[in-house]
């Protein structure tokens, strides 16, 4: 049988398997051996056993469970409440206060986790209670700024999500985190000043209630206190990473190894809370290896057939790289509103990379522009995740969380752009240190 027609019976197959709601990383991987099988046979079982193994067993991926493990011990121990106690103390003169709280928060919490969806439950839950219902804040603002944070989560390092795709495009991890500094700053500060300027122009969007004192001096001393553990944890994965102490793998046990200190230091995680962190770190990691194989044998597929020659000729065929960067952007932010960013990654990449690479674009700062664009997919309405994750934690509207979010969503888009325009903003700190 010609090549086409069972290439194209499998990607057709995929997509009814994921219309149909079957789990992702299972409807590509069903597709990727449905591609091979008329021509490798039953060679196509073994296949898929030798990239399990090799899969699971990669020194680099396995800093995926122990960064998701330093991610649920924190959660686990009720730390986030004392870093949102915290930094609301030291950021007490800032127009919207609690609302800069949300963003500063959700920043540091980013490195910690980096997860979106986790970043956004999270410290979702928190700030509606403490801003919306306590003192009666504007819903919008709120909900927005928490589901544009919690975007934060994959741009941030250490990035799971930089993890994932420094394994599936052969790239530098280190470089990758270094990538994420600059424009994770850049998001994060703008936006800081969109929601400072609004705060500042309209105070009744954040009233401050008469038993709201001014911090005094020792109670920021306390707020400092607080956030100490979320600095430390920073500065224990990345120092030792880029301190040339440790590979990204073992910056990441260093991570959990500080986490696990951390909480039993504050006697906050109980036996139950630590088996609890430990299934959440199984089922979170095994779903991540479970898609980054079924990505592989797709990949394999795809090159068996001359897909990757296929898609630099057409690279190439466009005449302007800037245009082929426009249509993968367009791609990433429609289908970011259906899909979840990890699975959206491993879908779309191996038709993507040979493309990128044809174009002339360096991988480490297109790994950088995708998560932005990415993190935009996330924001995006009506159907993009973070607002559904919002809305569920808190019991808002949809409507409301999409509101809200706008602003934050053509922040992240102007992100894009100037990381199109400057990609010394992406590129600029991975030549420096490495």
């Amino acid at each position: 049988m010609p090549p086409l027609p069972i290439l194209l019976g499998a990607i057709a197959l995929m997509l009814v398997l994921l219309a149909g709601g079957v789990w992702i990383a299972f409807a590509v991987g069903v597709a990727g051996v449905v591609a091979m099988w008329p021509t490798m046979g039953v060679r196509t079982l073994t296949l898929i056993g030798l990239q399990s193994w090799d899969t699971t067993t990669s020194f680099v991926l396995v800093a995926i469970p122990l960064f998701v493990f330093m991610g649920e011990v924190i959660s686990g121990a009720g730390l986030i409440e004392r870093l949102y106690r915290g930094i609301s103390r030291l950021i007490d003169g800032l127009p919207g206060r609690l609302v800069q709280t949300n963003l500063f928060a959700c920043s540091i919490f980013a490195a910690c986790s980096g997860s979106a969806l986790a970043s956004a439950a999270t410290m979702g839950r928190v700030a509606y209670r403490e801003q919306v219902v306590k003192r009666g804040y504007q819903p919008q603002l709120v909900l927005g700024s928490v589901a544009a944070g919690g975007t934060l989560g994959i741009l941030i390092p250490p990035s799971i999500f930089f993890v994932v795709y420094a394994s599936i495009a052969d790239q530098s991890v280190g470089r990758l985190f270094l990538g994420g500094v600059v424009p994770g700053i850049v998001v994060s500060l703008s936006f800081m000043l969109y929601t400072a300027v609004r705060c500042a122009r309209d105070p009744g969007l954040t009233p401050r209630g008469a038993d709201e004192p001014t911090p005094t001096l020792r109670e920021r001393v306390l707020g400092l206190l607080e956030i100490w553990p979320f600095l430390l944890l920073i500065v224990a994965v990345l120092g030792s990473l880029y301190g040339g102490v440790a590979t990204p793998t073992e910056a990441a046990g260093v991570g959990a190894a500080a986490a696990l200190a951390i909480a039993a230091g504050y006697r906050t995680l109980t036996w139950a809370g630590l088996r609890t962190a430990c299934l959440g770190t199984v089922k979170t990691s095994s779903m991540l290896f479970f898609i980054i194989i079924s990505a592989k044998l797709m990949a394999i597929a795809l090159a068996y057939y001359g897909v990757p020659v296929a898609m630099k000729q057409f690279a190439t065929s466009l005449g302007s790289p800037y245009l082929l960067l426009l249509i993968i952007a367009l791609a990433y932010l429609v289908l970011g509103t259906v899909f979840e960013d990890f699975s959206l990654m491993i879908i779309m990449l191996p038709f993507i990379l040979p493309m990128v690479q044809a174009a002339g674009f360096d991988l480490v700062w297109f790994g950088v522009f995708m998560t932005v664009l990415l993190e935009a997919g996330l924001l995006t309405p009506p159907v993009g995740l973070n607002l559904f994750v919002i809305q569920g934690v808190t019991g808002a509207s949809l409507g409301q969380v999409a509101r809200g979010s706008v602003p934050f969503l053509l922040i992240l888009l102007g992100a894009g752009v100037l990381l199109v325009l400057f990609p010394g903003l992406a590129l600029w700190l991975p030549r420096l240190v490495m």
